[in-house]
């Protein structure tokens, strides 16, 4: 079963701020981390139990490439997305 993906408005903030700040590393660096999120979104809507549980409620989801967690809850068909942040930023996530 594909769950449905829900992504916060915190969520979209910490993802514009990490395009802009990879395009103004390299032009189409941010694109690429766009890329890897959405690759991420698909694997979690597949299969949401997998990643790591932080405690009862929030599960995390390394994204490939990019040193960002993906921190996010299941509720019944629902995968919410609360947060997008870099791991060395939140180490508690």
């Amino acid at each position: 079963m594909s769950h449905i993906l829900e992504v916060q408005a915190e969520a979209v903030i910490d993802i514009q701020e990490a395009f802009e700040w990879y395009e103004a590393q390299r032009s189409g660096l941010g694109v690429e981390f766009i890329e890897e999120l959405e690759s991420s979104y698909d694997d979690l809507c597949s299969h949401p139990q997998h990643y790591t549980a932080i405690n009862e409620q929030f599960r995390r989801l390394k994204v490939n490439r990019f040193p960002y967690l993906i921190i996010y809850e299941i509720e019944g068909i629902k995968v919410i997305v609360n947060s997008v942040r870099h791991s060395s930023r939140k180490p508690k996530f």
